[in-house]
């Protein structure tokens, strides 16, 4: 993690560290650096095989000073084209191609990656972020001088100054809000794809990469796509994996998690043990469901070699984990798993995420693209008339709704349930941000809405930062920019060609999973489902004591706190009377967000006391 603060005034700038010693742990250490007109630091984790030279790089003699966060995976393509030496740590790569090519040597790197560049003698400072926005870059302007960080939440809480985080961003944990929103409204993030330049003329960011340009290749042949994407799928993996590492993956029953799992497995065959980190619980049984989870994970484990790790996260550790959201983003379980990594040994986590949204779409704008292409016979072969009932469900939910603006109406009791204790004014998720997830009109515009939306990018920004406190780096080959270029190129019709729901990773994963993954049709993970249920439960029970608490809170305004307290006391006298799941979710999230604004407030001014 990097952060620092540059200025053009003759003072020198002066930053004081952003985490304090109890944020992290104590393999969390700060590195301070001073050079002409530019104060800041990074950090190391002694659970991480990384040096100074791999973020940090001065050379006055050339008027250059790099902070670089995250990893270049493209060095040998690079060292072909541009000359540089593959074997040169990063800051040093990005510090000679700046030097050679200025600010848009970034459209050629293939990498996540936040980087910070001044050089000041030409009263020039940059800020870049990766293509897909893996890797967190912040931002903000203060007393007139350039600040910046790679965790999002601390330049908040500093920014800030001890005021309360912006009601917005606190609703998004029971409604749909803009995820590119901070919980400090004067910080912003660099948009994925983007370079900001601060001289003193002022601030000018430029799009350097526009997936929006990408056109659908008509002319594709279907045989040379398998090939193609299955040999971009391989090199994906590949050239995320990195020998000073000790890695594990993200296991579950999915062809996502499990094609990226087997194949870094086979990377690091000469590691002794390489775990698969799965959410599923390690111990814990759910009467009635159609099938276990867990049984797909040892097939899939047993087959590549890989040990399973399931979750080992208690109820009452899953409890304290909501109270520290300002660390995990409300990813509850993950904070456990990464602690569990920690212990076995693991540095690097391989993550299907982001399988999802590109290589492994499911239907979702490809039955739009039929009909406005006129396939009608493929359509139809998708999408029989007879029975006239389920034809008509399907067009709805697939076509047009998603055409005209409508939401689903299983989707819309869904919100309504997450936003029951909010006041009216806040109840309703934002249009423009409903747009993006669940509107289109065509799979590529679905593709473009799914960036723009920032799902993918907000929980790389929250694994990225708690990760690196807990001495774990994440790796996402599935949004490697390549994959995602070429899936915007792919005519909907090529995926239509076998009988497969989310065809191309089973046709890619054949001979690599087995084929009770493979072919896996469900993404529900039933006891999951039915574990998570009684974690939030329990979760919800050990807070019933504490919401006359939160009503003082200024930042809790938005909250309902009458309609809450009458659905306790209903609760208490006959708990089959109220939406059970309902108040536990809420009881639960209220504390998390009443936590996190304590933890915002108490350090907002930057110094850890």
């Amino acid at each position: 993690m990097i952060s620092g603060c540059y200025t053009f005034s003759r003072q020198p700038a002066v930053l004081p560290v952003f985490l304090s010693s109890e944020d992290g742990d104590t393999g969390l250490k700060y590195f301070p650096l001073q050079s002409e007109g530019f104060a800041g630091g990074y950090y190391l984790h002694d659970r991480l095989p990384l040096r100074s030279n791999d973020i940090f790089f001065l050379d006055e003699a050339a008027d250059i000073l790099v902070l670089f966060s995250g990893y270049i995976y493209n060095k040998k393509e690079l060292s072909t084209a541009s000359g540089v030496n593959p074997s040169d740590p990063e800051p040093v790569i990005a510090a000679g191609l700046f030097l050679a090519s200025g600010p848009d040597f970034v459209r050629n790197l293939n990498g996540d990656f936040a980087i910070f560049i001044c050089r000041p003698a030409a009263r020039q400072a940059y800020l870049f972020r990766d293509h897909i926005g893996v890797r967190p870059m912040a931002w903000t302007l203060l007393g007139g001088n350039l600040v910046f960080s790679s965790d999002n939440r601390e330049l908040s809480r500093f920014a800030a100054g001890g005021k309360v985080p912006e009601t917005s961003w606190l609703t998004g944990y029971f409604r749909y809000v803009d995820f590119i929103e901070s919980p400090c409204s004067i910080v912003n993030k660099l948009l994925p794809g983007h370079y900001l330049e601060y001289t003193p003329e002022g601030i000018r960011t430029t799009r350097y990469w526009d997936p929006g340009k990408i056109r659908t290749d008509r002319r594709m042949d279907y045989d040379a796509m398998i090939s193609d994407l299955k040999q971009l799928v391989s090199d994906a993996v590949a050239i995320r994996c990195d020998s000073r590492f000790h890695a594990g993956s993200h296991v579950s029953s999915g062809i996502d998690s499990g094609l990226v799992a087997s194949l870094a497995r086979a990377e690091y065959s000469s590691q002794q043990l390489f775990h698969g980190y799965s959410w599923s619980p390690a111990e814990f049984t759910a009467g009635e469901i159609p099938y276990d989870e867990r049984d797909l994970v040892r097939s899939l484990c047993s087959t590549a070699g890989i040990t399973p790790a399931f979750s080992g996260i208690t109820p009452d550790e899953f409890h304290a984990n909501t109270g520290r959201l300002f660390h995990n983003g409300g990813f509850f379980i993950e904070e456990s798993l990464a602690r569990q990594a920690s212990l076995n040994g693991t540095n690097l986590i391989f993550s299907g995420w982001g399988g999802d949204e590109f290589i492994s779409t499911g239907d979702r704008g490809i039955e739009t693209d039929l009909l406005r292409g006129l396939r009608l016979r493929t359509y139809f072969r998708r999408n029989p008339v007879r029975p006239l009932k389920r034809f008509i469900k399907y067009f709805l939910e697939y076509t047009l709704f998603p055409a005209v603006g409508v939401l689903h109406p299983r989707v819309a009791r869904s919100f309504a349930s997450d936003a029951r204790y909010l006041k009216k004014p806040y109840r309703k998720s934002k249009r423009k941000v409903l747009r993006n997830f669940y509107f289109h009109t065509s799979r590529r515009r679905m593709h473009l809405r799914y960036l723009r939306f920032y799902h993918l990018q907000d929980r790389c920004e929250i694994w990225t930062t708690m990760g690196y406190r807990l001495g774990i780096e994440y790796r996402y080959p599935l949004l490697d920019r390549r994959l995602i270029e070429y899936m915007l190129r792919v005519p909907s019709e090529h995926l239509c060609r076998t009988g497969y729901f989310r065809p191309l990773l089973r046709i890619i994963g054949e001979g690599i999973l087995p084929d009770d993954v493979r072919l896996n049709t469900s993404k529900k993970d039933h006891l999951f489902s039915v574990w998570w249920g009684g974690l939030v439960r329990h979760s919800g029970l050990s807070a019933l004591g504490e919401p006359e608490g939160w009503r003082s809170c200024t930042e809790l305004g938005f909250a309902d706190f009458d309609m809450l307290m009458e659905d306790l006391k209903k609760y208490r006298h006959n708990p089959g009377s109220v939406d059970e799941a309902a108040l536990f979710r809420a009881l639960v999230y209220l504390r998390a967000v009443y936590e996190f604004s304590r933890d915002f407030r108490r350090k907002g001014d930057g110094s850890g006391e």
